[in-house]
């Protein structure tokens, strides 16, 4: 029986609508450090403590942002291939995976990608046996496009940590500020096309319970009906 999945991914949509403006106000924030640091007046030790506080504030409310969005998505993603498991048998991988891959070294690479293209293409394939008159509406590329994004941006944030952790001088800082904004920068339009590839797959995810909902009503309404099956 599938298990409704709407409420989950309009929590992602607004988790990551929340990250991507947060991501706008951190490019801002970092600007202003960035043009602080290399001001050719100096800058004098109230400014670098209000600018500290700022940077700080910023980052601590995108840190959680960044949790919740992974929470959110974890959980929308396993519901999708859980749902997607009763009505196809044929699947690469099992539902546990599309939680526990984020987890795995070196499986995360790649394994969340092949069960996003997986649930891409086999959800309408199976759309298609169905209703003959069904047009696809997805398109792999955006799921390639998302997950390259994510790779970047995931690189990016470990260097920009790193860097700021060890940051001491005002060339270290700058260094760390520079990857910092690479990594807001990539992080802009990957929240947009997470954006788009759940709103496209919740689409189609409708259609999948449409079909599923009215071959429950034709088997509650004809109870005593035998349906066979050949492979």
């Amino acid at each position: 029986m599938l298990k409704n999945n709407n409420q989950r991914a309009k929590n992602i949509i607004t988790i990551f609508s929340i990250l991507f403006v947060l991501n706008v106000i951190a490019i801002i924030s970092d600007l202003l450090q960035y043009s602080m640091l290399n001001s050719i007046e100096g800058f004098s030790l109230e400014e670098a403590e209000l600018n500290d506080s700022r940077q700080r504030i910023v980052a601590i409310i995108t840190f959680g942002i960044y949790i919740l969005c992974y929470i959110f998505f974890i959980l929308w993603f396993r519901r999708a291939y859980y749902n997607l498991h009763q009505v196809v048998k044929h699947l690469e991988h099992t539902e546990g995976w599309a939680a526990g891959a984020w987890f795995v070294p070196i499986l995360n690479l790649f394994r969340p990608y092949q069960i996003m293209r997986e649930l891409y293409i086999e959800t309408e394939n199976y759309i298609c046996k169905v209703k003959s008159d069904y047009k696809k509406k997805l398109n792999v590329t955006f799921v390639g496009i998302w997950w390259t994004l994510w790779i970047i941006a995931s690189f990016l944030e470990r260097i920009g940590m790193r860097l700021n952790m060890d940051a001491e001088t005002l060339e270290e800082i700058t260094r760390a500020t520079k990857i910092n904004l690479a990594n807001e920068f990539f992080t802009i339009p990957l929240c947009l096309i997470i954006i788009k590839v759940i709103k496209d797959y919740n689409n189609v995810e409708r259609e999948l319970f449409e079909i599923e909902k009215n071959k429950n009503l034709e088997v509650s309404d004809n109870p005593n009906e035998v349906i066979s099956t050949t492979e």
